[in-house]
């Protein structure tokens, strides 16, 4: 997560300098920017944005000071391999290849307040690039895209991918115990329950789409468009398929295929897919789309994975306090 933060923090500071702005000086909003990883809501606070510092500030206040909490725990799991195993049918009782999970209360909240914590960021940083640092509502309605089906309800673009799910259901639903040959355990410990697991998977997934659509498409692919048109006299048309090809690429690199996510090649075609919706033709671009088919692709093929898993859990009770604040540099 360091490594990818810092790969994503860089990209922002270039895609900064050269961004036109009225409102506030090149400098200006880069420093928010930049204001905005260290101290949250502050950006906002540099570009006179009051109602996001404490919407945006506060959301990832919260976030980061509950991961660190779980981060700093002697149960949290730092290694992969501890979680995450893959066991062959010849070496399991039920005759067939388990993927087997094994999770603490810690690790799951971790993993679950740090990516909300980070798609924040990402959120805020589109935010920013994409109006200049000047002050806007539209962030807030794309933060309700998945829900604006109004918006999309009539764009095959957005039901093509679910379409592909269907078509599917052998693969990513298990029709019963006897017609799979795999089958996923999550091995549940330290009080975390099936049902925790279920209520956390929606928000976390809902701003994994918003937070990466807004970074990776709404602001990297639009720079590389009109880098790409304005610096290297590139025709529009090349540009439209370059910055789709250039996102893309940077948005695989961003996936490593731990657990369940996504492998690099995946995200690339995903990415690839995504960049079309985003950008239809030369004159229109429609991140709203783009957001909704990425939120509910993830939101869907978890609750595929959890409701076709066996749960072992241990009930051990955990003290969790509400609120935990600390700062880490």
């Amino acid at each position: 997560m360091k490594v990818v933060s810092g790969l994503f923090f860089l990209l922002f500071l270039i895609v900064g300098v050269d961004r036109p702005l009225v409102a506030m000086s090149r400098l200006g909003c880069l420093g928010a920017g930049v204001a905005e990883v260290w101290v949250p809501g502050l950006g906002y606070v540099i570009s006179r944005q009051w109602d996001k510092a404490i919407v945006f500030g506060t959301s990832r206040l919260i976030t980061s000071s509950l991961a660190y909490s779980a981060y700093e725990s002697e149960y949290y799991q730092d290694d992969p391999d501890d979680i995450y195993q893959t066991v062959k049918k010849e070496h399991t009782e039920s005759g067939k290849t388990e993927t087997r999970i094994y999770l603490t209360r810690e690790t799951w909240d971790a993993d679950t307040y740090s990516s909300l914590n980070f798609n924040l960021l990402l959120t805020s940083w589109g935010d920013l690039y994409q109006h200049s640092c000047q002050a806007n509502t539209e962030t807030y309605d794309l933060m309700l895209s998945p829900f604006r089906f109004d918006h999309f309800y009539r764009k095959p673009a957005f039901w093509v991918p679910f379409a592909f799910l269907i078509a599917n259901y052998a693969y990513f639903y298990k029709a019963s115990e006897e017609e799979s040959d795999e089958r996923v355990r999550y091995f549940l410990s330290r009080g975390l329950k099936e049902s925790d697991l279920k209520r956390d998977s929606f928000p976390k997934y809902y701003m994994v789409g918003v937070g990466e659509e807004m970074f990776f498409r709404g602001t990297l692919q639009h720079y590389f468009f009109e880098t790409l048109q304005d610096v290297w006299g590139v025709s529009p048309s090349v540009s439209r398929h370059l910055s789709i090809v250039g996102a893309s690429a940077l948005f695989a690199a961003g996936h490593n295929g731990t657990g369940f996510t996504a492998d690099s090649f995946w995200a690339f075609l995903f990415g690839i897919y995504e960049g079309y919706v985003y950008h239809p033709s030369l004159e229109s671009f429609d991140l709203m789309t783009a957001i909704a088919i990425h939120s509910w692709w993830d939101i869907l093929i978890t609750y595929a994975i959890l409701s076709n898993a066996e749960f072992n859990e241990s009930q051990a009770r955990v003290r969790v306090p509400l609120v935990s604040v600390g700062f880490r540099y």
